[in-house]
């Protein structure tokens, strides 16, 4: 079984030749101090925000979680410095664009897609009720934006994932939210165009597979 990220696999299918092997060369031989780094980079935003919607803080509680971050930074490394700085960044920006959102949050979700012998894991940041309905989001809080087609893909999978899962969300209810931008992306229905794309986009990971 060949498994990939969810972002992994849409930075794939964005990516010229040269770079898309040495992204399966990092799936393939992993260094696992790496991985773990790409996984937790914004573990301190993430958890922050689901203990906010959890327990229906004020506002202002961001502040003081973003102030707390920054402290730690202070005394930290080099690379844990710039890490805690960027959480405590992402933390004023969800307090800015999202922090009026009322959650209700439930159990957390593990979905995945899978084409053939690729597997792609599918995480959502947050598994809510909102206004009666329930949603799955994945959160974005990277300093550039997102490419339009990047986003599309992570939606199409997310959407679709959802689906096979059994979870039968309307496209409305899957939801991509660009923090630093205040923009959140619904998830696409299935279109056709798109879901050949990624299905070829496994075949030719398949393919390559042996060869990295």
């Amino acid at each position: 079984m060949i498994k990939l990220s969810l972002k992994g696999f849409a930075d794939f299918m964005n990516a010229g030749a040269a770079k898309q092997r040495t992204i399966l060369r990092q799936y393939k031989y992993p260094d696992e101090d790496e991985a773990r780094a790409k996984i937790i980079y914004y573990r301190e935003a993430r958890d922050r925000i689901c203990a906010y919607h959890k327990a229906c803080e004020h506002p202002d509680w961001f502040e003081t979680q973003a102030a707390g971050l920054a402290i730690l930074a202070a005394s930290s490394g080099k690379h844990a410095r710039s890490r805690l700085n960027h959480n405590a960044r992402a933390l004023l920006q969800y307090r800015e664009h999202f922090a009026e959102r009322k959650y209700q949050v439930l159990d957390e979700v593990v979905l995945r897609y899978s084409v053939g012998e690729v597997t792609i894991s599918v995480v959502p940041d947050l598994h809510v009720i909102e206004d009666g309905s329930e949603k799955i989001i994945k959160l974005e809080f990277s300093k550039n934006q997102p490419l339009d087609r990047f986003v599309k893909i992570v939606s199409q999978v997310m959407f679709q994932s959802a689906a096979d899962a059994g979870l039968d969300l309307p496209s409305s209810s899957v939801l991509y939210m660009d923090v630093p931008r205040n923009k959140t992306y619904k998830g696409a229905r299935a279109k056709a165009r798109l879901i050949r794309d990624v299905e070829a986009t496994c075949r030719n990971i398949s393919a390559l597979w042996p060869s990295i």
